[in-house]
């Protein structure tokens, strides 16, 4: 059927594609492609006159073996195209994708090796970390023993301080009390030897005056009986 200027194909009343409408004539042995699919009056002897290659042909489309080798044909033609496809999946492969595909291998040792390196550094370091700590902490622990007995001994240096602090003061007091009492010992007996002192300079003069007194006598005396 013409439609519009496009043709239109209906099997049982339904709308079909064109190669279906060739695989139902094909399945009962026509083509409606083949010029001889329908013979006319009037050329029966232009096909008695056919040349043996094109009785052949016709023939084989009256027993529907044309039909095989045209899909044989076809499907030669397509294996050839699929061939060609693989034939360039596999150059594809050997050229591009394979090197490529080693290429990401190595890398992914190399990115696997990283990965592995970087978790054995991180184990490493928090290790590092950890033992740092507990040594940090023992350090801290012995810091606050030295803390606690350098108090004890400022502690006990202060109780020192106070008692060497009260102890001098009662020697200081000791000391004013001796100082006090020596010096009103030593200002009686000073005072003692003082008058002693007074009393036998005044007898010494006493005993200078008559012993002058006595010598005065003694040179008028010698004057006298001299004379």
């Amino acid at each position: 059927i013409v439609v519009g200027g496009r043709n239109k194909y209906l099997i049982n009343g339904h709308l079909a594609q064109p190669s279906r409408v060739q695989n139902l004539f094909h399945s009962v042995q026509l083509n409606v492609n083949n010029p001889h699919f329908l013979i006319m009056q009037g050329r029966i002897t232009k096909v008695l006159n056919m040349k043996p290659p094109e009785i052949l042909s016709m023939l084989e489309e009256a027993a529907g073996t044309r039909m095989y080798e045209m899909k044989k044909e076809g499907a030669l033609k397509t294996l050839e195209k699929k061939q060609t496809k693989v034939d360039e999946i596999d150059k594809l492969l050997d050229q591009e994708i394979l090197p490529a595909l080693e290429k990401l291998r190595k890398e992914k040792g190399q990115y696997m090796q990283w990965a592995n390196g970087n978790a054995e550094l991180d184990r490493l370091r928090r290790f590092c970390i950890a033992y740092e700590f507990v040594q940090a902490e023992q350090t801290l622990d012995l810091a606050v023993d030295e803390v606690d007995k350098m108090k004890l001994q400022i502690f006990d240096i202060d109780e020192n301080v106070k008692q060497l602090k009260l102890e001098s003061e009662e020697m200081e007091k000791n000391l004013s009390v001796l100082t006090a009492e020596k010096d009103a010992k030593m200002g009686g007996v000073i005072k003692t030897l003082s008058e002693k002192v007074d009393a036998l300079s005044h007898g010494l003069v006493k005993e200078t005056s008559v012993l002058s007194n006595q010598q005065e006598s003694l040179k008028s005396e010698k004057k006298a009986i001299q004379k």
